[in-house]
């Protein structure tokens, strides 16, 4: 049952006021998403791919006394994961300040140990690197899914706007019950953001995978035609 708020022995319970920063914390991160991916976007990747398509078709052949340059260059040089980098700031520091007691600190601590490892390795990540964009890949993939797949629906799915004390099974007191709007808009602000983020991750590791992928072809390309170079001499 509800008790009275006037009771006095719900005067150590939890006040009834909405989580308005919340909802402007979301808006926020929704936004940010948002831009980040905008930064990355499908159309720039498919415009590296036709630089890279059009330079392969364009390796002519050469004479004993023409030396061969590289036969591609990288077009991994507009490629920036920047935007991983704010995202995962930002969610280390939502999983630090959001508000909910039955959460401890402990328990937010690797996630948020394992954002920073994010942010490190997509700083790090430049055009000449091949194995940190995979590293960044193998690292999007399994977060992003456990975003989607596990933590937005757990979070929706244990959403409750009420705090209860007593009415276990071995308790003797009643069950007592008051609004907590706090705790059922935290955590329906976290599913949003697991979703949106996740979202945001799985995008980021596709970018990735090509990155890595382009960057092997042009080495092994730069290679054979450095050893075709030296045949021809």
């Amino acid at each position: 049952f509800y008790s009275d708020p006037r009771n006095p022995e719900m005067q150590n319970a939890p006040h009834n006021r909405p989580s308005y920063w919340l909802l402007i914390l979301l808006l926020f991160g929704i936004k940010l998403t948002a831009a980040a991916a905008a930064m990355s976007t499908p159309q720039q990747m498919k415009l590296e791919h036709l630089k890279y398509e059009a330079q392969k078709n364009n390796v002519r052949a050469v004479s004993q006394h023409d030396v061969l340059g590289p036969a591609l260059t990288s077009t991994t040089n507009e490629v920036s994961f920047l935007p991983v980098v704010y995202i995962s700031i930002f969610n280390s520091v939502v999983n630090i300040l959001r508000p909910d007691p039955a959460i401890i600190w402990q328990a937010r601590l690797p996630r948020v140990l394992w954002e920073i490892c994010i942010a490190f390795v997509a700083k790090s990540v430049n055009c000449n690197q091949s194995s940190l964009c995979l590293l960044l890949c193998l690292m999007m993939v399994p977060t992003a899914l456990v975003d989607i797949f596990i933590w937005a629906p757990s979070f929706a799915m244990f959403a409750e706007f009420e705090s209860c004390k007593g009415g276990g099974f071995l308790s003797r007191q009643p069950k007592i019950c008051v609004s907590d709007y706090a705790k059922g808009i935290g955590r329906l602000f976290v599913a949003v953001q697991s979703l949106f983020t996740g979202v945001f991750y799985l995008f980021t590791a596709a970018v990735a995978w090509t990155t890595y992928a382009e960057i092997r072809d042009s080495s092994i390309a730069n290679k054979n035609a450095k050893a075709m170079a030296n045949a021809l001499q």
